[in-house]
């Protein structure tokens, strides 16, 4: 594969930016945290007219990668818009929210008959945020035995949903995916020195529960296969086996850095 070209493009509201006409800058961060990630877009010298065509709230799709192996880092809704001056270079700022606007302005009332599962109502509230459903397989899935009513934000009731299923929550390029804390995503990607690690995975050690948790820092080449819960294989010098991506970013210097756990 060859890592040195590399291409971005940028599409927001109707307008479409690449990396060979405008200087495009970012980070993008994913993560299992159930609170939707903001990523920042930078794009150099726009003019006054085109900042302004471009509309708040308008859909944002990201592309970046070596040429080659282009793929979405981020799809998401404009939060804001702002311009900042950078010496003699004016940057259009985009916050971009990857289901924000779903997640915090969604409501529903409704009741749920008896014996409905967990799952159902979970998928239900789903489709009410609009988000497409990339998985619900809550560890616990539970059945309400007195039956289920939800009345306020859809946010509210899937977080207690989440917990009552001793599951995990969260958004990932516009896909809603419940499951199981230690269950990843099988991305069949290998990665190694060949194919874009950079330098050796270095040890992070947490405490969760009073329990010592061994997680792992690594850095590649940025590659849009890695994401939220992925799991791939890593060989080098210290770590060898199957890991899932916990957390990470990506960034406009066209690294991905990610905490990845042993499976």
């Amino acid at each position: 594969m060859r890592f040195w070209i590399r291409e971005v493009n940028l599409k927001a509201g109707d307008k479409e930016f690449n990396g060979d006409d405008f200087e495009i800058d970012f980070r993008v961060p994913f993560s299992t945290k159930e609170e939707p990630d903001i990523s920042e877009i930078r794009i150099y010298n726009l003019s006054n007219s085109t900042i302004e065509s471009i509309g708040a709230k308008a859909y944002v799709i990201l592309n970046a990668g070596y040429k080659g192996d282009v793929g979405n880092i981020l799809s998401g809704k404009i939060e804001s818009i702002s311009t900042v001056w950078e010496g003699v270079d004016k940057a259009t700022v985009l916050k971009v929210s990857d289901g924000g606007f779903e997640w915090r302005n969604a409501t529903a009332n409704k009741t749920y008959q008896a014996g409905t599962k967990a799952s159902y109502i979970m998928a239900d509230l789903a489709s009410i945020l609009g988000l497409e459903i990339g998985e619900i397989s809550p560890k616990n899935d539970i059945e309400y035995k007195l039956g289920k009513s939800i009345s306020g934000h859809v946010e509210t009731a899937l977080k207690q949903l989440v917990k009552d299923t001793e599951s995990k929550m969260y958004i990932n390029k516009g896909r809603i995916f419940i499951r199981d804390e230690n269950k990843g995503t099988e991305t069949g990607f290998l990665l190694n020195s060949d194919t874009g690690l950079i330098g050796s995975p270095e040890k992070v050690e947490e405490e969760k529960d009073g329990q010592k948790v061994v997680k792992y820092k690594v850095q590649s080449l940025l590659n849009h296969k890695i994401s939220t819960d992925s799991l791939i294989q890593i060989e080098s010098k210290t770590i060898n086996g199957i890991y899932r991506v916990e957390s990470g970013v990506h960034t406009g210097d066209f690294i991905t850095e990610m905490i990845v756990v042993p499976v």
